[in-house]
C-alpha cells in the first residue's frame, strides 16, 4: 500500500477514520515539501500549494476540504493589541482575508500570545477550533466571509499525485477514503466522539463543524477553485488528473 499524507487537522478524520490506510499526518506547509521530496506521491495539499507546483502535480478532482459557507475552525478573533496577525501554517485564509477585506497580516507561530499583541489574529485549525470552544470573541469566520462576498464554495485543500504516480495504488487509496467517508456519513457519532475527545471540546461542537465541512467535488466546486484562484490572482494552472492528457 503506497503512503499517503493527510492533514493533521481534524477536519481529515471522516476522510481516514475507517480507511484502514497508516497516512503520514502533516501540516499544510510540511504536506507539500512531503510530496515534492518524494516521501509519498500522493497527499492532500491547500489549493495554493497545488497551483504553486502544478509543473509536477495533478489534482485528483474526486475528493476536497472545503466550506459553503461559516467554516468555524478559521476565523479572525479579537485580541487586545493593534494590527492583524495570521498563524504561519494558513495559507488559503490567510489569502481570502488578505483579499476579500485589503488588510497586511503578520505571520506568527503561538496564536494565544499573538491576541494579546494584536488587535486581531487569523487562526485556523484545531486551535481555532478549541478557542471556539472556550468561547474566544471572533470578528468574523472566513467561510462565511467568503460565502457572503463570492458565493461560491471556499476550498482548502485538494488530493494531489505527483506525475509517477501508481493509478492501481491511487484507485485503491481513493477507494478507501470513499468508504471511510460513506461509512461516517451514515453514522458521524464515533468520529465526532474520537474527535472532540483528541481535541477537548464538545462533541456538539464537533458535531456543527463536520456539518460544515464539505468533501465531495462536483462542478460547483471546480467553479469554486476557478474563482478562489482568480481572486487570489494566482495562475490557474492546474492539471485534473481525468483531463492530465
Amino acid at each position: 500500500m503506497m503512503s499517503i499524507v493527510r492533514l493533521k487537522y481534524a477536519h481529515s478524520n471522516p476522510l481516514f477514520y475507517y480507511s484502514g490506510l497508516n497516512p503520514i499526518w502533516a501540516s499544510n506547509n510540511e504536506s507539500i515539501r512531503l510530496l515534492l521530496e518524494g516521501r509519498t506521491s500522493i497527499g492532500f495539499v491547500p489549493l495554493t500549494h497545488a497551483v504553486h507546483n502544478c509543473d509536477v502535480l495533478y489534482v485528483v478532482p474526486k475528493i476536497a476540504i472545503y466550506s459553503d459557507g461559516a467554516v468555524i475552525s478559521a476565523r479572525l478573533f479579537r485580541g487586545l493589541g493593534f494590527g492583524y496577525a495570521a498563524v504561519s501554517d494558513t495559507s488559503v485564509n490567510a489569502m481570502a482575508v488578505r483579499r476579500l477585506l485589503g488588510i497586511d497580516l503578520k505571520v506568527i507561530d503561538d496564536p494565544y500570545r499573538a491576541l494579546r499583541d494584536f488587535g486581531a489574529v487569523l487562526v485556523i485549525g484545531d486551535d481555532a477550533l478549541r478557542m471556539v470552544d472556550a468561547g474566544y470573541p471572533y470578528i468574523l469566520d472566513v467561510g462565511e466571509l467568503w460565502r457572503e462576498r463570492v458565493g461560491l464554495p471556499l476550498v482548502y485543500a485538494v488530493m494531489a499525485v505527483t506525475r509517477n504516480y501508481d493509478e492501481k495504488e491511487l484507485n485503491m487509496v481513493v477507494n478507501a477514503i470513499e468508504r471511510s467517508l460513506k461509512l461516517f456519513e451514515e453514522d458521524p457519532e464515533p468520529v465526532i466522539q474520537y474527535t472532540a475527545g483528541k481535541l477537548g471540546v464538545s462533541r456538539e461542537l464537533i458535531r456543527q463543524y463536520f456539518s460544515a465541512i464539505r468533501y465531495r467535488v462536483d462542478d460547483r466546486v471546480i467553479s469554486g477553485i476557478n474563482e478562489e484562484l482568480r481572486i487570489f490572482g494566482i495562475n490557474n494552472c492546474l492539471r485534473f488528473l481525468d483531463n492530465k492528457t
